[in-house]
C-alpha cells in the first residue's frame, strides 16, 4: 500500500492501491509509520509524497462511510483521519505533496497537511463531500482556507466545484506546476530542509463570509452540510488548529448521520450496481469503433456530441442536410464556449470536432458498429428508418432507437433480424445527462445488450437497463406526474402554486415550468401512446389538449402555461391560459377549489409513487433501487430524498397505502396500486 524509497536525502514514499490509492485505515497506518521512518533516519532530509505521475489518490474510501452509522462511529472515522494528516503535517522535516490527477475530497485533504505541493498541469482539486450531503471530516474545512483564503475556500467546499492546475497556483494551493514527467524531480526540489509552520489561525472580514452566507440561504433545508460548512469555517479560523478540527469532527458527524446525507449515499452505491447484469459476467463484447446517428434533431444532435466527447467516430445524417450542419454547428458552438472558458484546449476542441462526418448517402453508413437513430416520434417512420438501416448496414451492426415510449416489439416487427434492435434512451441534453435507458425486449440479443452496456460505459452514463414496456421507467413515472400537473390545474391550483410546491420539495424546476421548455405537445403526444398501453392512467386533462391543439406548446411558441417575452424564458403569468381552464371547469361543472401546498405535493409526489409501484411489480428493472436511481437522474427527484421509493419508504408504508387509498377514492384508478 505505501513504497517507501531514499533518493539523496529525499524519502519518497509512494501510495500504491491499484486503481485508485483509496485511503483506508491500513493505508493511512502505513502512511503513519513511513513519516516516522522518514523522520527517524538521520539521512533523510525531506519527504515526497506521491501517487503515479498520473494519479495522486481517489481519497477516501467512500465505504468507511457506511460504517459510520451513529454519531460515535462518524466522530471516530474523521479522527482517524484527522490524526494520520497531522503526522504529516507534525513532521519535522518538510513533506511535499507531488499531486496528478483528480485531487478529490481526502487526496485534497492530505496534501493540505503537507508542507508544500506540486501538481502536473492536468490536475484538477475539489472538495465533493457536500454532493454527499456531508462536511469534509479530514481537516479540509480549516487547512483549506488557511490556505488560499476563506472565500474561495468556501467556494470550493459549498460548490465541490474542480479548479484547474493553473487556479490552484494562482490561488496558492500548490507551489508550482510542472510535467508529469517532472513531478517527482520538482517535488524533491522544493522539499528545502526548512519547512513553513502550520498555517496559523487568523481572523477573517466578515466580508469574505458574504457569497456563502448568500449561497447557504437558497440551499434546500434538508441539505444541512452548506451551513454547517460555513459554521465550521467560520468558527474555527480563529482558533489553534487543534480545537478547529475538533469542531470539524462535530460538524461531520452532524451531517452524516442526517437522512438527507444516508440517501446520498445510498443512490452513490445503488447507481453503482444499475449495469451490474448476471447474464453479462462472462460475454466479452466487441468494441464500438465507429458509431453513427441518424437524424441530427435536438436528440441527435446531443448523442452525436455525447459519442465525440467518448472518442467514438461518429457519421450523422439527416433527410434534411441543412438539419445535420445545422446540428454539427451546435456542438460547434458548444465545444468552442468551453474553450473560451477555459475549460478545454483548442487542440482537443479540434479532434473531438474532427470525430463527427456528416455524409448525404446512406451507404456511407455500412461501416458503423451501432447506428443510434433519433427521428420524430412515429412508429411508421421509425419502422421504415430501421428497416433501410437494416438493408444497409452490417449484418453485426446493432440497430438503436432512441425512442422514449414506443415498444420495441412493434419497433422490430418489420425487421428481418429483430435480435440486432435495442433501446439507447438519451435525455436531453444527451451529452451533459448521465442516464441512459437501455431497453431490453424478447428478441434481444446477448452479445447486443452487452456492446451497448459497453458503449454506455465508454460514454460515462449511468445505464438503467429496463425490460421493454410502453414508456421504459422513467417516462412510465414521469409522464403521470405531468399530468397530474395539468388536472391540479383543472381542478382550480395555480401553475405557480404548482410549481412552487415541488421546488420546495427539492425538484430544480416546476413540472408546469418543465413541460413548457420540453413542449406540451411532446406531452400530448406520449400520453397518447402510454394511455393506450396502460388504460388505468386515464386521460389527459383538456388544458393540455387544447393548449397543444390552439399551438400554445410552451417555450418554443411564445406562450403555453405561461407566457413568455420574447428572447427570454422567464415564466409569466398568461391570462389566455386562465381563461382557458375556467372555460374547461364551466363545461364540466366544476367549482374550482383552494390546495395547500401539502395536497398539492402529495398529489404529485404520490402518483409517481403509485406508478413506480406497478413498476416493481412487473420487474421491469433489475432490482427495486434502480427505480429511485432512475428517478433521481431521468426525472429530477430529489436524491436527498433517496428516489421515489426510498422516500416512499421513508415516509412509512403504511401511511403512503392510506393516502393513496384516500386520492384513489377521489381522484379514481390511477392511483390504485
Amino acid at each position: 500500500m505505501i513504497e517507501y524509497e531514499v533518493r539523496g536525502g529525499v524519502a519518497l514514499v509512494t501510495l500504491h492501491a491499484p486503481p485508485l490509492n483509496t485511503m483506508t485505515f491500513e493505508l493511512l497506518g502505513r502512511l503513519r509509520e513511513a513519516i516516522a521512518r522518514a523522520n527517524a533516519d538521520d539521512r533523510i532530509q525531506s519527504i515526497v509524497i506521491a501517487g503515479s505521475a498520473d494519479h495522486f489518490s481517489a481519497g477516501a474510501d467512500i465505504n468507511l462511510f457506511q460504517q459510520a452509522l451513529s454519531r460515535e462511529a462518524a466522530i471516530e472515522l474523521s479522527q482517524t483521519f484527522q490524526t494520520a494528516f497531522q503526522v504529516v503535517a507534525d513532521s519535522k522535516k518538510p513533506v511535499v505533496a507531488a499531486c496528478a490527477g483528480q485531487m478529490m475530497g481526502g487526496s485534497v485533504e492530505l496534501a493540505l497537511a503537507c508542507h508544500r505541493r506540486v501538481c502536473t498541469a492536468g490536475t484538477k482539486f475539489s472538495m465533493p463531500e457536500v454532493n454527499l450531503g456531508i462536511v469534509t471530516g479530514a481537516g479540509g474545512t480549516q487547512r483549506l482556507p488557511r490556505c488560499i483564503g476563506v472565500e474561495p475556500a468556501l467556494r470550493m467546499l459549498l460548490t465541490a466545484k474542480p479548479i484547474t492546475a493553473s487556479e490552484a497556483l494562482s490561488l496558492k494551493l500548490v507551489d508550482e506546476v510542472c510535467s508529469p514527467e517532472d513531478l517527482i524531480e520538482t517535488a524533491s526540489r522544493l522539499a528545502q530542509p526548512q519547512k513553513s509552520a502550520e498555517a496559523a489561525s487568523r481572523l477573517a472580514d466578515n466580508s469574505e463570509y458574504q457569497w456563502a452566507e448568500d449561497f447557504v440561504a437558497k440551499v434546500h433545508p434538508e441539505l444541512t452540510a452548506p451551513a454547517k460548512t460555513l459554521e465550521v469555517v467560520r468558527a474555527g479560523i480563529d482558533l489553534p488548529i487543534a480545537e478547529a478540527l475538533r469542531l470539524e469532527q462535530q460538524a461531520f458527524a452532524d451531517c452524516v448521520t442526517t437522512r438527507a446525507a444516508k440517501n446520498k449515499f445510498y443512490l452513490f452505491f445503488t447507481s453503482r450496481k444499475t449495469n451490474k447484469l448476471p447474464e453479462l459476467a462472462e460475454v466479452q463484447p466487441r468494441e464500438v469503433r465507429r458509431a453513427a446517428v441518424v437524424g441530427m434533431g435536438t436528440m441527435g444532435t446531443g448523442i452525436a456530441h455525447a459519442l465525440a466527447i467518448a472518442g467514438v467516430p461518429v457519421t450523422v445524417i439527416d433527410g434534411n442536410p441543412t438539419a445535420a450542419h445545422r446540428g454539427i454547428a451546435r456542438i460547434e458552438l458548444s465545444v468552442r464556449g468551453r474553450v473560451e472558458r477555459g475549460r478545454m484546449t483548442a487542440e482537443k476542441a479540434d479532434r473531438l470536432l474532427s470525430l463527427i462526418t456528416p455524409v448525404a448517402d446512406w451507404s456511407d453508413l455500412a461501416d458503423a458498429d451501432v447506428v443510434c437513430e433519433a427521428i420524430v416520434e412515429d412508429l411508421s417512420i421509425k419502422q421504415m428508418l430501421l428497416s433501410r438501416l437494416e438493408a444497409v448496414c452490417r449484418k453485426d451492426a446493432i440497430l438503436a432507437t432512441n425512442t422514449s415510449t414506443i415498444s420495441l416489439d412493434r419497433l422490430a416487427a418489420e425487421l428481418d433480424n429483430p435480435s440486432r434492435l435495442i433501446g439507447l434512451h438519451f435525455f436531453n441534453p444527451a451529452h451533459r445527462m448521465p442516464l441512459v435507458e437501455v431497453i431490453r425486449h424478447d428478441a434481444l440479443g446477448g452479445d447486443v445488450l452487452a456492446m451497448t452496456m459497453q458503449l454506455a460505459k465508454r460514454l460515462r452514463k449511468t445505464a438503467l437497463p429496463v425490460k421493454n414496456r410502453e414508456g421504459f421507467l422513467v417516462n412510465r413515472i414521469f409522464i403521470p406526474y405531468l399530468k397530474e400537473a395539468f388536472w391540479l390545474l383543472e381542478e382550480g391550483a395555480s401553475p405557480a402554486a404548482i410549481d412552487e410546491a415541488m421546488v420546495a420539495f427539492g425538484l430544480p424546476m416546476g413540472p408546469l415550468t418543465l413541460i413548457d421548455m420540453a413542449g406540451i405537445d411532446i406531452l400530448v403526444a406520449a400520453d397518447r401512446v402510454l394511455s393506450e398501453a396502460i388504460p388505468r392512467h386515464g386521460p389527459l386533462s383538456q388544458v393540455a389538449i387544447r393548449l397543444a391543439k390552439r399551438g400554445l406548446c410552451g417555450q418554443k411558441s411564445g406562450a403555453g402555461v405561461y407566457i413568455y417575452e420574447q428572447g427570454r424564458h422567464t415564466p409569466l403569468h398568461s391570462e389566455s391560459t386562465a381563461r382557458l381552464i375556467a372555460e374547461i371547469q364551466n363545461e364540466a361543472a366544476c367549482s374550482p377549489r383552494t390546495f395547500t401546498r401539502d395536497e398539492i405535493t402529495d398529489r404529485l409526489v404520490l402518483r409517481m409513487v403509485a406508478e413506480a409501484i406497478h413498476v416493481q411489480a412487473e420487474r421491469l428493472v433489475e432490482r427495486d433501487s434502480d427505480i429511485d436511481v432512475g428517478t433521481v437522474l431521468g426525472v429530477g427527484f430529489p436524491d436527498f430524498r433517496g428516489g421515489v421509493l426510498k422516500y416512499a419508504h421513508d415516509r412509512g408504508m403504511n401511511e403512503v397505502a392510506t393516502r393513496l387509498a384516500e386520492l384513489q377514492n377521489h381522484c379514481g384508478e390511477r392511483f390504485a396500486c
